[in-house]
């Protein structure tokens, strides 16, 4: 049976969540969650060379007889290494890459003060242009390091800038604060490269996993994203001892209509049936194209009282669609309404939905045009 097939399907491909927290059938979420996990990523690498940097530098520090500079050295060290464990045990953190900005800053303009080991603390720049492009992507980052580059500046050019213990003579600050501008407007521009692609990834992500869940015809739900719902209710409510009520609707004698005004007015009609669905039931109610004429309505929080009089409302609605054609058709529908909810005693989706598509064979052998919902 098809609907036995397409359940154990959906079964095997339930949504499963991602450490992240997004949801494995969520492209969307997917995608953002491998954008956080890169600035962690990139986090921890400039924290590991952050640690190796400033360890080699207290090393030269103290092999040098300098044991204040080698002492705040290692202790800047080892709250780098604290850090980079904190990052790894606290877990994927959107406050991680500011946090570790702050402290590479700090660092930064400590060794630009003081000169670190042998006036080499400029060299710290080197790094902080490409990790902050990565921790805070090529606009933010940008602006950081514009900032960064202004306050450089400020300290290398001010004349007797206070706290500035290090030598630094002109050409070396000239040349350097060329290359720190140079170094930010390139990696901006690869970054905004990699940004906008990423953008139209998303954008193509978006629309086919849109095309995905939609029937292309009425804009409604497709089967599929159908089977993602009726699966979604059915955890739900075995969750919170709820219940809904499923709604399967077949056009009556549409292959006459087909036959004698044409596909391209049948398509027309099935395209005002979905509209007179959707715009008559509510906003959490799922309305999808479940085949060829048919259409299936979920109803969440619904019991089959309840479905029976949406149901005859939408049934009295489709009808009223005949008089809108200069055609003369005669437009109508049948319906079949079944309840699930909790409990052993209650019926699965499959067959839930067995029972109701008996029920709207049972309208269309009645006289069509009906809804059954009882029996």
């Amino acid at each position: 049976m098809e609907i036995a097939a397409q359940q154990n399907r959906n079964a095997a491909n339930r949504d499963t969540p991602n450490s992240d927290g997004s949801s494995s059938a969520d492209p969307i979420a997917q995608v953002r969650g491998l954008d956080l996990r890169r600035r962690i990523q990139a986090s921890g690498y400039m924290l590991i060379f952050a640690f190796a940097i400033t360890g080699a530098m207290g090393v030269i520090a103290l092999m040098g007889a300098d044991l204040l500079l080698a002492t705040t050295l290692f202790g800047v060290a080892g709250v780098i290494l604290l850090a980079y464990i904190g990052v790894n045990v606290a877990g994927p953190s959107r406050k991680t890459p500011v946090l570790v900005g702050v402290l590479l800053l700090v660092l930064y303009f400590y060794l630009l003060l003081s000169g670190g080991v042998n006036n080499t603390g400029l060299m710290w720049a080197v790094m902080l242009v490409p990790g902050f492009i990565n921790l805070y992507g090529y606009k933010w980052g940008t602006v950081t390091l514009a900032g960064v580059g202004a306050a450089t500046a400020l300290i290398l050019f001010y004349p007797d800038f206070p706290g500035l213990l290090a030598q630094y003579d002109t050409a070396h600050r000239a040349r350097f604060i060329a290359v720190f501008g140079a170094l930010t407007a390139l990696t901006a521009i690869l970054d905004s490269s990699r940004h906008q692609t990423q953008q139209m990834l998303h954008r193509l992500t978006a629309e086919l996993e849109n095309h995905a869940c939609t029937d292309a015809l009425t804009g409604l739900s497709n089967r599929r994203e159908a089977y993602k719902a009726i699966n979604e209710l059915e955890r739900r409510n075995r969750e919170l001892a709820g219940r809904y009520t499923v709604l399967i609707g077949d056009l009556d004698s549409f292959k006459a209509i087909n036959d004698t005004f044409g596909h391209s007015f049948g398509d027309r009609v099935l395209r005002d049936v979905a509209n007179v669905l959707r715009e008559n039931t509510r906003g959490d109610d799922i309305v999808a194209r479940w085949g060829g004429e048919e259409f299936l309505i979920l109803l969440p929080n619904t019991d089959v009282e309840g479905g029976g009089v949406l149901a005859e409302k939408l049934r009295s609605k489709v009808e009223a669609l005949s008089e809108s054609y200069a055609e003369d058709v005669r437009i109508s529908i049948s319906f079949g309404v079944a309840e699930g909810g909790t409990g052993t005693e209650q019926p699965g989706h499959g067959q839930l939905l067995a029972e109701a598509d008996s029920r709207m064979y049972r309208a269309k052998t009645g006289g069509r045009n009906q809804v059954v919902s009882a029996g």
